[in-house]
């Protein structure tokens, strides 16, 4: 019986833990999806009405992109935030 009860105590830690990770994970995700979005409003001088979605992502390098598609543009383009600036990988901004 007692094997039992800390068993159910054990999974039930695991779970929240799980849970409580997953929503950091998701509030992350927004924060960087909300701050690109006022950077291409506000200081790129963007129209909002011209970004179809903003999606971040989790991914091996660079570890947490953001992927941009304009209603006049199939591109996807793809943003990351360094040290305080948001740096644009794809397509490259320099050819």
């Amino acid at each position: 019986m007692k094997l039992l009860k800390t068993s159910l105590v054990l999974v039930t830690l695991v779970i929240i833990a799980s849970l409580a990770w997953y929503g950091s994970y998701k509030s992350d995700m927004k924060k960087l999806e909300d701050k690109l979005r006022t950077y291409l409003t506000v200081e790129k001088g963007m129209d909002e009405q011209t970004i179809t979605s903003i999606t971040a992502r989790r991914s091996k390098m660079p570890m947490y992109p953001v992927v941009v598609k304009f209603k006049d543009n199939p591109e996807e383009y793809i943003y990351y935030y360094r040290e305080d600036e948001w740096i644009q990988l794809a397509p490259d901004p320099n050819s």
